[in-house]
């Protein structure tokens, strides 16, 4: 009984709180009797230049000319099978499922024949609630497509999970499904795009860069405490974007991430400290792997590549060591830790190969001075000691020290050494090979 008492105060207040705000994309939560299709006069529509375009889960009405929102049904129905194995959910069970959208370039349109409700929050972009959605026009085909699937993924929530959980996880969550690849008639959702020509005006990308060099970097705590007023700014959909992407993507939290699902019920706090609970022994690591992807956000950008590998050291052998660095990964722990005050030499060998356009480039530890990477000669060898059991507020792996085919280093700090190329995260999947590296106490 608690769980229902519990969902029921939930949905109530969702309600409340979803009439009251506005975003770039908004959801109102509507009990079930609530996702009854409207009743709509078609001749008077018709009179007022409006028409309507048909899919199987979705009938668009528009005053755009024919063709230029022609394929939104066609994605929309092709997003229904995706949705329903990114939740669990049985396409069976959803065969009969019908929404109804518009798309709008002139608002007073939809007011005059009643199409666009008068109980409707202000928004400036997407709006959804029980079984409707509306979207206005946008610049971009791509912008067009991403809020039909933004607000189609809260409708689907809604309808088959009951719920979709606090903001942060609401938007988040609708942020990364909406974010899309269209090509030659096949969807795929929740992807990282290659660049930015190829989703034009979509822009979360921008707004974590825009607002990390403005010093307004957010943790993971901090957006999972936005409230139900946040969304009135356009910058948290760029930061709950990134949040639900990096942990949908990481390998120490994708699973649990994707379990969340069948909490949305639980309340705002619940939900969110749930998620700590479940994490809590990885919460460190998951934590500094946050801010690198904050530090050096871009397209393309590879989670499960850039995740650092962890592994126990030991104290350096007097003999040295000698240690393999993969270039298809980001940060590696060597195992071996180093003291502070202690200098050291590391020399690397060997040869691996980069992509440089058409074919790719062999590469050694000294990197390729033709093309740089943050300064630094792209594959160049690089190197942190890195204490993992102190507090810091910046990961020391956002700034490391050059080592190339060989270096003399002397930490400041004792810890673990980690080595990576350089490389951005975009990059490493199409690496190959691995650098030798010796270390030994001068």
């Amino acid at each position: 009984m608690r769980g229902d008492v519990r969902r029921q105060v939930y949905v109530a207040v969702s309600l409340l709180i979803s009439l009251a705000t506005s975003g770039l994309a908004g959801s109102g939560l509507a009990c079930a009797d609530d996702f009854q299709l409207p009743e709509i006069d078609q001749q008077r529509i018709a009179t007022a230049g409006i028409r309507k375009t048909v899919g199987k889960h979705v009938t668009l009405f528009t005053d755009l000319p024919a063709g230029e929102v022609d394929e939104l049904p066609k994605v929309f129905d092709a997003a229904v099978p995706l949705w329903c194995e990114y939740f669990g959910i049985k396409p069976g069970d959803v065969a009969l499922w019908k929404t109804v959208g518009f798309v709008m370039r002139d608002k007073e349109r939809f007011v005059g024949t009643g199409l666009y409700l008068a109980s409707l929050p202000p928004f400036p972009n997407g709006y959804s609630t029980g079984a409707q959605l509306w979207i206005y026009d946008q610049p971009s085909a791509y912008y067009r497509r991403h809020l039909l699937l933004h607000e189609g993924t809260h409708l689907f929530m809604y309808r088959w999970l009951g719920g979709a959980g606090p903001p942060w996880y609401m938007e988040g969550l609708a942020e990364l499904l909406g974010t899309h690849r269209w090509e030659g008639g096949k969807l795929t959702l929740g992807v990282m795009p290659r660049s930015k020509e190829e989703v034009p005006y979509w822009g979360r990308v921008k707004i974590v860069r825009d607002e990390f060099a403005a010093g307004r970097g957010m943790t993971l705590g901090d957006i999972m405490n936005y409230d139900s007023q946040a969304h009135l700014k356009q910058e948290p959909y760029g930061w709950c974007w990134a949040a639900a992407a990096f942990l949908d993507g990481h390998p120490l939290t994708q699973q649990t991430f994707r379990e969340l699902q069948s909490d949305v019920s639980l309340s705002h706090d619940e939900f969110s400290a749930e998620l700590r609970k479940r994490l809590k022994d990885q919460w460190n690591a998951i934590s500094q792997d946050w801010q690198l992807f904050v530090i050096h956000c871009d397209y393309g950008y590879d989670f499960a590549r850039s995740a650092v590998l962890r592994n126990p050291a030991m104290p350096l052998p007097a003999a040295g060591a000698k240690v393999s660095v993969a270039s298809d990964r980001g940060w590696q722990s060597s195992g071996v830790k180093l003291e502070a005050g202690k200098t050291y030499v590391i020399a690397a060998s060997g040869r691996f190969a980069v992509t440089g356009g058409e074919k790719p480039w062999p590469c050694e530890a000294g990197g390729i001075t033709i093309r740089y990477h943050r300064g630094q000669p792209l594959g160049m060898l690089l190197g942190v000691v890195y204490d993992e059991g102190a507090p810091s507020p910046v990961s020391p792996l956002s700034k490391p020290e050059a080592i190339g085919l060989a270096a003399r280093l002397t930490p400041t700090t004792a810890g673990t050494l980690y080595l990576s190329v350089n490389e951005a995260s975009a990059g490493l999947a199409d690496n190959r090979g691995a650098i030798e590296v010796q270390i030994r106490p001068e």
